[in-house]
């Protein structure tokens, strides 16, 4: 085992004493030993102790140590057994939480209690010892030890683990760091002995003499198993959540489709309305106008003035970008509305599911810098510098011919009016329908075909890319939870030929795991597992061995893994494309961590993400 370079890694809470661990391990002279009030270890370091590598890793649960914690969970990964140190007085939730942690790894623990009694640090007197005696003989009482260990069984029922079948060994480290120090010679063996360090030898060496070449081979499938199950389940989420995402987006497209449609026709209407407005505003003037102008030279002048004061391009401007401002609005809303859905959605599912842990932020699938109400609605001077040739006839001084000229006068300015309106009234409609193609034309290429029908499209394209993401997801997962149940049975296999009980390997039909808390080996109906081969597995895996019978009927399969609480009438399954991809049990439980567990489970044997 030496040869394979065997992996033994200290963890634990800062100030529990890894530092005068590792000092004792190595028969070190202290000076790497803290002072009980600060991170001592911020780097992994290593060492050798009979013929082994001891890893000592940063502590956690530190204030601002996160990147400790870091440090330490990766190196953990890498170990082969794991010493998890921590005081008496620390069994609380947060040291229970990294030791959960480290048991999901898969990884075999012994778990060391330093116990605490005051030895103080000047020189030992005959005094100082027998009160440390005393002191000591009191924390090591058995009732004192037993109430730890419940206090931790019950943490580890909370997180869905069963912690019975660790190792445990009560320490004294200062102790027994001072027995090995010359100054202490004295007092070395009393202090040795009171230390009660050489159980905690005796219990490294045991389980490396007797389990190091089983943890030595399993280390190397938990560091594929453990983050390929983590795979499996996100991807499984993902796929699902993508789905339900492009599903959002498909209607919110739809909504947008339909809103360009009735936008488009709204707008036609607006625009001829406000055309008729302008026509009949305008040739409301003409008769007024021409009365007065038809003899003017000087009339377009005039009549450009009146135009002028009907601002016109400017009113229909203002139209235009009302609507520009209905379609940035509509953009807003649907963005909004699409992140609003997706992240209740999200929460939703979360509910739901066994850990929703990713959600797509809507604004990075679809984000548009909306910003329509520009320049580009500007119309084009249509109306400045309007000309007509008014009828300008002269009067000549004929006197006397006044009166026969008068009814001829009267026809002259008749027809002058005459001619005048209708080259005003030509000149109307002429620019109106000139003025109401522009609008239109702006409507379509400045809104509808530079913004909305882009958005339409994006969205498309988005939703697409979502469903075949979600496909692919979908895909991956089952083909790496294949692999899973493949490493999974290696595992078995291997466990079963180290307790010398392979022939029992032929009843097992398939398998599930979840590292460190539970393996479900399935059967053939009517086979019978030994008692004792389930015990010598639970107790070399530190798992708990459970067991389902094979069922063609995915509801029914479903159903016996999680319990009779559950029956096969509360599942729903959900086919996508005419694949069966999602178990709904709208009465589970999923804030039950055993539940959660056999969830699992069921998602390794069935290949569906199950959900409420």
């Amino acid at each position: 085992l030496s040869k394979r370079s065997f992996t033994i890694t200290v963890f634990g809470r800062t100030t529990a004493g890894k530092s005068t661990l590792m000092e004792v391990l190595t028969h070190g002279d202290g000076k790497t030993i803290g002072n009980g009030s600060q991170r001592t270890t911020t780097d992994v370091r290593k060492y050798r102790y009979r013929n082994l590598q001891i890893v000592d890793v940063p502590g956690v649960a530190a204030f601002k140590g996160i990147e400790d914690e870091k440090k330490a969970f990766e190196a953990a990964k890498q170990a082969d057994l794991i010493l998890f140190l921590m005081k008496d007085e620390d069994v609380q939730d947060s040291v229970a939480k990294c030791l959960s942690k480290i048991k999901s790894l898969g990884k075999p623990i012994v778990c060391l209690i330093n116990v605490k009694a005051d030895i103080g640090n000047t020189p030992i007197t005959p005094g100082k010892m027998k009160l440390f005696r005393r002191d000591l003989d009191k924390k090591m009482r058995t009732e004192h030890l037993e109430g730890i260990k419940k206090q931790l069984f019950d943490y580890g029922q909370s997180y869905g683990q069963d912690w019975h079948d660790l190792r445990f060994a009560y320490v004294h480290l200062k102790a027994a760091f001072l027995s090995q120090q010359k100054e202490y010679a004295e007092y070395s063996k009393e202090l040795y002995n009171l230390s009660r360090f050489s159980y905690v030898d005796r219990v490294i060496t045991e389980e490396v003499t007797n389990y190091g070449r089983f943890y030595k081979l399993k280390a190397y499938t938990e560091i594929i198993a453990v983050p390929l199950l983590d795979s499996v389940e996100t991807l499984f989420e993902q796929s699902y959540q993508n789905r339900r995402q492009g599903s959002i987006m498909a209607a919110k497209r739809k909504a947008l489709s339909n809103w360009i449609k009735d936008f488009a026709k709204n707008s036609e209407t607006l625009i001829d309305t406000f055309a008729i407005s302008v026509r009949s505003e305008l040739k409301r003037e003409i008769a007024n106008f021409a009365e007065e102008n038809y003899a003017n030279k000087k009339a377009s002048d005039k009549w450009n003035e009146i135009i002028k004061e009907k601002h016109i391009e400017s009113r229909a401007e203002k139209l235009l970008e009302g609507l520009a401002a209905e379609c940035e609005n509509e953009l807003r809303e649907i963005s909004r509305e699409i992140d609003f859905d997706i992240k209740f959605s999200y929460r939703l599912n979360a509910e739901r599911s066994l850990n929703m842990r990713t959600i797509w932020n809507a604004r990075r699938i679809w984000n548009w810098g909306v910003s329509i109400v520009s320049g580009g609605l500007t119309i084009a001077g249509l109306f400045a510098g309007a000309s007509f040739v008014a009828a300008g006839f002269g009067v000549g001084l004929l006197g006397g011919l006044g009166g026969f000229l008068f009814k001829g006068y009267e026809e002259k300015a008749k027809n002058a009016r005459n001619e005048l309106e209708e080259k005003l009234t030509d000149h109307i409609n002429n620019k109106i329908d000139i003025l109401v193609k522009q609008m239109k034309r702006i409507i379509q290429n400045e809104l509808l075909n530079k913004y909305m029908n882009p958005a339409e499209q994006s969205m498309n394209s988005v939703i697409s890319s979502l469903f075949k993401l979600s496909d692919v997801q979908y895909a991956f997962a089952c083909t790496l939870n294949l692999k899973l149940k493949d490493i999974n049975r290696l595992v078995i296999s291997d466990s079963l030929a180290f307790v010398n009980r392979e022939e029992d390997n032929t009843l097992i039909v398939d398998i599930a795991r979840v590292p460190g808390s539970a393996v479900l080996l399935v059967l053939n109906d009517g086979a019978h597992f030994p008692d004792e081969t389930q015990k010598e597995l639970s107790h070399l895996l530190k798992e708990q061995i459970w067991f389902t019978i094979k069922k063609d009927d995915l509801k029914s399969y479903i159903s016996q893994i999680l319990g009779k609480t559950y029956n096969q009438n509360s599942i729903s399954i959900e086919a996508i494309n005419e694949k069966l991809r999602i178990a709904h049990i709208s009465s589970i439980d999923n804030s039950n961590i055993y539940i959660n567990n056999r969830i699992r489970l069921a998602q390794q044997l069935t290949g569906l993400l199950i959900m409420r």
